[in-house]
Parts: structure tokens; C-alpha cells; sequence
């Protein structure tokens, strides 16, 4: 979470509460009224006001009109957030839901990584990002050698970031299955656990340890792995959900909107958005101004890493409103990167 906030005393934090849950749930501003009505705050309505105007004083919510009730700043919202955004998990049902996606792994990982989006999208109704490194980030984990027709063969790399690669490898003559274990084996004992980056430039350096009849066909492996790291790949980002930006309750007006969307489509905002999550070991929540992206200054991003303490694999995001569900989408977020980094880990990815 963000820097503590100076502690409000409880009647006032109760106020501010009330606030943030009423303006989330209606969009409308909350007044006095509508406080005293709705919540058990043993209090009138005028003492309620005169609290509402020393949080107004304080800088946590403003008057949007002079006839208006109050609405939550970006501060009483970070506020909200510090106090009890960690205070309530998923309800038990949508648990089991989250379990049982990850509990059968059924996909490859671009496929687990897009559905991972498309579920923590549907848990929270906002925007969701599921972000994974690039293959020069990677670790060999394992390859293997197919036979195909004629002197063909297909080179399967498995990285440790869970990313399958196929590509055929042109050898200069066929290669039988027993020549081809054989030399995946040697591959794999030189090679795993190596830095992608540096997979071909090794099975160079032990070019010699190969048998003769093997040589042209590993050096053809080394060849398709130098040209897959020249190819210069960048990051996998995948978005689903963003339908839900386009919901005209949850924003301003139209420009907003455009504003959101725009910054969405384009990958180095993106990638800005999840940049701290890599190197945090929590859940982070940045709310409106807090955003670097001027066009998310009506926005709150919510990030997590996935992976494990030792092996950070990559990160997801939701993205809505500053007026989102905040305990809800936290408790999403947590719930989703624990279960993919578990799921992963399994895999021994």
C-alpha cells in the first residue's frame, strides 16, 4: 500500500467510511441525511455535517456543488484504502471459483494467461492485465528433439517463466529418434538452467562434446535459438475487460473515457502501470493523481507479482475508476496472483 496518512479520530473515520461505501455503491454525492439514515453512526445530523466539513477542511472529500453532498478526494480514498482495504477476502463461493480455474491446468501459458485476465476482469467488472516477461528474462528449463520428415526435426524450449516455443530445425540429413535422444539429452545437460540469452553461444562453446553425426543438427538448434533472442520479442501483455471502461456510470463523461482507453491500447503505458509490481511483494494500489499517466488520473490500478518469494514470474493489474469496489477488487487481485503463482510453481515454472 501507499505511505500512511495522518489517523483520523474514529468518528471522523467512520464518516469518511460511510462515505467512500455510499459514493461506491450510488455515485451519487453523500449527504448528511443520507448518512445518518443509512448508517448507525450514533450521531445527528448536524454533528455529522460539522465532521463532514472538517474532512472536507482536512482534504478528504469536496463538494462537487454548493447544494451537493460529498464526494471521497483521491486522498480519502487512499485513506479508505490504508485502514480496511485488506479487511475482507472474496466471498467463499467466488474462492472455490478462483481454485477450481487453477486447480486442472488445462492450457498452454499464453492461453492460462489471457483466461487469468479475462477472470479477474469478471470478479471485479473493471479492466484486467496479466503481464509476463519477455524470453530474454527467461531460464532454459528444458528442450527436446522430435523427428520429423525427412532431415527436419522440431526443437521444443521450455523456459522457466512456462513459455513452450516449437521451431523446425533443418539438420543436414535425417536423424533418427535414437540420434535425437541422445542429443537432447547433451542439450539438456549443457543448456538447463543456462540464460536463454546465452543458450546458443553455450551449445557453441560445446560444440566438440557432440558425437560427429550430431554436430550439424545441434548447431542448427544453436542457430534457431540465437534467432529467436535477435528477434527482439518484447513483453507479453494481456488486457481483457475493457468493455467495462466504456460503462458510462463509472466515469465522468466521454473524454474520460477516451482518455483511459487510449492509454490502454498502448503498451508502454501499460507496462509503466506494472512496473513496481515486478519488484514489490504485494498487493500495490495507486489511485487517481497517484498515476505517473496523466490520462489515469481518473483511474486506480491495482497490482500484484505472481510467482513465488524466490521467483518472481510477472504481474496483473485491475484497472477502473477511483470509484471502485476497493475491499473487493484488493481481495480479487489477491486471491487470482496466489492461485496463478501457486499453479505455476506446481508446474515448476
Amino acid at each position: 500500500m501507499a505511505s500512511a496518512i495522518e489517523r483520523l479520530d474514529d468518528r471522523k473515520a467512520a464518516i469518511l467510511r460511510a462515505i467512500v461505501v455510499c459514493y461506491v455503491r450510488w455515485g451519487e454525492p453523500v449527504g448528511s441525511k443520507t448518512l445518518v439514515e443509512r448508517y448507525r453512526l450514533g450521531v445527528s445530523s448536524a454533528t455529522v455535517r460539522n465532521e463532514m466539513g472538517a474532512l472536507e477542511d482536512f482534504g478528504y472529500i469536496y463538494q462537487p456543488h454548493t447544494s451537493a453532498g460529498r464526494i471521497p478526494t483521491d486522498t480519502g480514498y487512499r485513506y479508505y484504502v490504508n485502514v480496511w482495504g485488506n479487511r475482507v477476502s472474496l466471498p467463499e463461493q467466488e474462492r472455490q471459483q478462483v481454485r477450481r480455474f487453477f486447480g486442472e491446468p488445462r492450457w498452454e501459458l499464453e492461453e492460462a494467461l489471457r483466461n487469468t485476465a479475462s477472470l479477474l476482469s469478471s470478479l471485479t467488472a473493471d479492466a484486467a492485465i496479466v503481464f509476463a516477461p519477455s524470453l530474454d528474462h527467461s531460464v532454459v528449463r528444458h528442450v527436446e528433439l522430435i523427428s520429423l520428415a525427412g532431415p527436419r526435426a522440431m526443437l521444443v524450449l521450455v523456459t522457466d517463466t512456462g513459455r513452450v516455443e516449437n521451431h523446425v530445425v533443418w539438420g543436414p540429413e535425417r536423424i533418427d529418434e535414437v540420434h535425437l535422444g541422445s542429443a537432447s539429452e547433451m542439450l539438456n545437460r549443457f543448456v538447463v538452467g543456462v540464460p536463454l540469452e546465452r543458450a546458443a553461444s553455450t551449445i557453441t562453446d560445446h560444440l566438440d562434446r557432440f558425437p560427429l553425426e550430431l554436430r550439424g543438427t545441434v548447431s542448427a538448434v544453436a542457430k534457431v535459438l540465437a534467432e529467436e533472442m535477435s528477434s527482439g520479442e518484447s513483453e507479453r501483455v494481456f488486457l481483457e475487460g475493457t468493455s467495462h471502461i466504456v460503462d458510462e456510470e463509472k466515469f465522468a463523461d466521454l473524454e474520460t473515457v477516451r482518455q483511459v482507453i487510449g492509454a490502454l491500447e498502448h503498451r508502454r503505458s501499460v507496462l509503466v502501470l506494472l512496473a513496481d509490481a515486478i519488484a514489490s511483494s504485494e498487493v500495490s494500489v495507486r489511485i487517481g493523481s497517484e498515476n505517473q499517466a496523466a490520462e489515469m488520473r481518473f483511474c486506480s490500478v491495482i497490482t500484484a507479482p505472481y510467482g513465488s518469494e524466490e521467483h518472481v514470474i510477472g504481474s496483473l493489474a485491475v484497472i477502473g475508476p477511483t470509484r471502485m469496489d476497493y475491499q473487493r477488487s484488493i481481495a480479487a487481485v489477491n486471491e487470482v496472483a496466489g492461485n496463478l503463482g501457486r499453479m505455476l510453481t506446481g508446474l515448476e515454472i
